[in-house]
């Protein structure tokens, strides 16, 4: 059985000075110590090109994931271009994690409050289809949870809440 060197972490932003940063920064410090090597998947990445995979979907202000969170929130309903368009964005971000996980031969994932906070919906359904699809081994970090904030109290997204944003898979 091959030992697990590859640790990919996985947020919508890896940079500047927020929560998410200095916290993978403080993962990252402890597994390099222990032999791993960790690699970096997110909107904005602020790590060397040769251990990092950006996405601008992944990020939380990309123009098409801030257009879904004004569709998804502080309503009840949503309209079938909505559900379109967040199934079309999941299955691209979806594409790019697996190129991710190929490209670095991830082992593990860590998941930075990506699984918690519905600020970029999409990536949480496509993180959570890729786990459940390949049983890779997730550890979910969360720093921030929905029912913490307001503004996701009122939603036409409980569907994909439910799926993407609680523990629900063996692997996680």
């Amino acid at each position: 059985m091959k030992k697990r060197r590859n640790i990919g972490f996985v947020s919508t932003r890896f940079a500047g000075t927020d929560g998410v940063s200095l916290e993978t920064m403080k993962w990252q410090r402890v597994f390099e110590r222990r032999g791993y090597h960790c690699f970096f998947f997110a909107g904005e990445v602020e790590y060397p090109e040769d251990i990092s995979y950006e996405v601008p979907e992944a990020h939380f202000m990309h123009p098409d994931i801030r257009a879904m969170e004004v569709a998804l929130f502080d309503t009840e309903r949503r309209a079938p271009d909505i559900s379109m368009q967040v199934h079309k964005l999941k299955e691209h971000l979806k594409l790019h994690l697996y190129r991710y996980c190929q490209k670095f031969d991830i082992d593990f994932l860590v998941v930075e409050n990506a699984l918690s906070l519905p600020m970029n919906i999409p990536l949480g359904l496509a993180i959570t289809e890729l786990i459940a699809e390949t049983g890779v081994q997730t550890i979910a970090h969360h720093h921030d949870f929905a029912w913490e904030r307001p503004r996701f109290a009122v939603t036409a997204a409980d569907d994909y809440l439910r799926a993407a944003f609680t523990r629900t898979l063996r692997a996680l």
